[in-house]
């Protein structure tokens, strides 16, 4: 899987399904997040934090849109570099919007390398 959009939706889908191996085999191994609270760095520790330490597991991921960039007209090498922003929310399992976000995301050689997080 190398467009950076099929990358964006497979990580919430793996999030969403609890399937934290395959969460784990779509990131680089130096992963790195930065959202509001915090910034959690290196594959393995984003996953466990995932598994083990988010507030609640039981939610739904609902992607309204996909941008996405690095067509090679820019810096990034269209083979192994793109960008992609993803808008939507995040769902409680009784379908009460928890809050919105938009997600960047920075992939290098097919996997996603950065992720940083805005809520709303």
């Amino acid at each position: 899987m190398t467009d950076a959009g099929d990358l964006a939706r497979a990580y919430y889908r793996t999030i969403d399904d609890g399937d934290y191996v395959a969460l784990r085999d779509l990131l680089a191994d130096a992963f790195v997040q930065h959202r509001p609270d915090r910034t959690l760095e290196g594959a393995d520790a984003f996953v466990r934090f995932m598994r083990e330490e988010r507030p609640d597991t039981d939610t739904t991921h609902v992607v309204e849109r996909v941008y996405r960039a690095g067509d090679g007209s820019d810096d990034a090498d269209a083979d192994t570099d793109a960008h992609v922003a993803v808008e939507g929310r995040l769902e409680r399992a009784n379908g009460e919007t928890w809050f919105r976000f938009v997600d960047t995301f920075a992939v290098a050689d097919g996997r996603l390398a950065a992720l940083t997080t805005y809520t709303m």
